[in-house]
């Protein structure tokens, strides 16, 4: 496929695409080198998660956004049904990466990390996915 081709099959959803990949990038992260996550700013998600589960978590949630985003224009109700809640999904784990670093500030007695407001982004914009997905979902609804 055509990188034009690719483009406008995305539209108006490359930050979706960006983060599904993100997911995925993580994912086959994890898997290489299952110790990374301990070894990371982000050690205190193993409190709440094995490193196995986040893996797979990534892979699973990472591709199904992705193969939602791919079906997204054939499937006009539950595409962007999955895509709202790829996208929730999405905004809960960038936010427990944004609080796994916050957590660290009181230990390390460091400023915060840089890393706090990119993950925060993240959650919004994943938010703001999810709702413009659920209007999707209404359009569809009332045609």
């Amino acid at each position: 496929m055509k990188l034009r081709l690719l483009l406008d099959h995305f539209e108006n959803r490359k930050s979706e695409l960006a983060t599904s990949l993100m997911m995925l990038g993580l994912a086959l992260h994890i898997g290489i080198w299952p110790d990374a996550i301990g070894a990371s700013a982000f050690r205190g998600i193993l409190n709440v998660l094995p490193a196995s589960w986040l893996g797979w978590g990534f892979l699973i949630a990472g591709s199904a956004r992705l193969a939602a985003l791919v079906a997204n224009g054939s499937w006009p109700y539950y595409g962007p049904v999955l895509r709202a809640i790829g996208a929730l999904s999405g905004a809960m784990i960038w936010f427990q990466m944004c609080i796994a670093l916050y957590q660290l500030v009181p230990t390390l007695g460091s400023p915060p990390s840089p890393g706090i407001p990119v993950y925060f982004v993240l959650t919004v914009l994943e938010l703001l996915c999810m709702y413009q997905a659920l209007v999707m979902v209404s359009h569809a609804k009332d045609s």
